[in-house]
């Protein structure tokens, strides 16, 4: 029995291997693979043009960076502008690490959904790629230079993807929330808008004196344009772009953004702000106060008169730093915080939270998703109040905050 067991086994594996060796498995030669690492799409001439930025590695002795590349197909849909890039490189386009698509702006005078589609039905791209809106054009983000990476979309990834201890200052969105938001009742959905802002002049004022720092030349694997000081760029995601039915209706500045995910996920690690509060000699000052516990809820309430949202936040913080130049606090890092100061930031976001209410109900987009929280928890009211819900819907909004005292 043993002798029989063996023999399957040593059969099994020359099965393997006489596949493995004649190439049988389908396997794509490695140096004919592109690495894809972010898809901008954008539309001209009524056509799709896809850009793929490739990390290309080129560590040698000199130099262990990773190189970048771009590649541009077109089609008139998705699927066929990617198969074009292909075509016209020679590379097969490996999607399998692609964890951000960029859409440009061109797209959202249609339905957005006609191009990210595409990557719910595939398979060759994660359902967890990022996907954000580009001000403009969106090849123009894969092809700026950052002091930050040198790879564009990486850099990217970083300012969208905030681990805990980070502000949640962007709504970070990716395929399969985007389309699943879009398909759902509410039919609204949401991604962040990137905006190109400089890094400012001390950037330059290096490049530009850099003969003192590389008198040898360009360092190897550096671009020429990176040598004259192309890095000084950074990139902005604060703001959020807002859709209704695929079409791009407004936007959320970077105060409701803050708020949108206060309402929506954990923002331990955030910090907020408190300005202008009076100390005991009658000056302003500012205080900086970290969130080290964040309690939310966000439920719809109906009846045959009425249709409620109900907001409540509970925060718990504690000062990380106070502008006041005379100050009785000790060293201890349990300084207490003054009861004006709680008041202050409690009726802040309470003001933030109806702004935020008021600019869903202007652009029409349910963001908050509050059209299935009607559906799903007051059903036989929805029929009442699902054509309306925004329009007479009224917030009642309870912030609570507390710290050492």
């Amino acid at each position: 029995m043993q002798s029989r067991k063996s023999k399957f086994i040593m059969l099994l594996v020359l099965f393997v291997f006489i596949f493995f060796f004649s190439n049988d498995f389908g396997l794509i030669n490695v140096e004919k693979t592109s690495i894809i690492t972010a898809v901008a799409i954008d539309y001209e001439n009524d056509e799709y043009v896809v850009t793929a930025q490739i990390a290309v590695p080129e560590a040698t002795d000199t130099n262990t960076e990773n190189q970048k590349a771009q590649l541009s197909g077109k089609g008139a849909t998705v699927g066929e502008a990617l198969k074009d890039l292909g075509d016209v490189s020679g590379w097969f386009p490996k999607l399998s690490f692609c964890n951000l698509i960029i859409l440009g702006n061109s797209l959202t005078d249609d339905n957005v959904i006609k191009a990210v589609d595409y990557f719910t039905k595939t398979l060759r791209v994660q359902d967890s790629a990022l996907i954000a809106l580009s001000e403009k054009n969106a090849k123009d983000l894969l092809t700026l230079a950052t002091p930050l990476d040198n790879i564009s979309s990486f850099a990217l990834q970083k300012i969208i993807l905030k681990n805990t201890g980070f502000d949640k200052d962007v709504a970070q969105s990716d395929v399969k929330t985007f389309c699943s938001d879009y398909y759902s009742i509410s039919e609204s959905s949401y991604m962040p808008l990137i905006k190109v802002i400089p890094a400012g002049e001390s950037q330059k004022s290096q490049s530009s004196g850099g003969g003192t720092q590389n008198s040898g030349g360009m360092n190897p694997g550096t671009s020429a344009s990176e040598q004259k000081g192309d890095k000084d760029n950074l990139f902005d995601a604060k703001t959020t772009a807002l859709f209704l039915k695929g079409k791009k209706v407004g936007e959320l500045d970077n105060n409701l953004t803050l708020i949108f995910n206060m309402l929506t996920s954990p923002i331990k690690g955030t910090v907020l702000t408190v300005k202008d509060m009076p100390d005991k000699n009658g000056e302003k000052s500012n205080y900086l106060l970290m969130v080290m516990r964040s309690i939310r809820s966000v439920k719809v309430k109906a009846d045959e008169n009425d249709l409620k949202v109900k907001i409540k936040i509970n925060l718990y913080c504690k000062i990380t730093d106070h502008t006041s130049k005379n100050s009785d606090y000790s060293l201890s890092q349990n300084i207490p915080i003054p009861k004006i100061v709680l008041e202050k930031l409690e009726k802040d976001l309470t003001s933030n939270i109806e702004e935020l209410i008021e600019t869903s109900k202007q652009s029409g987009c349910d963001f908050l998703q509050l059209k299935q929280k009607l559906y799903r928890n007051n059903y036989k009211h929805y029929a009442r109040y699902k054509d309306n819900y925004l329009s007479v819907i009224k917030p009642e909004i309870k912030v609570t905050v507390s710290g050492q005292t």
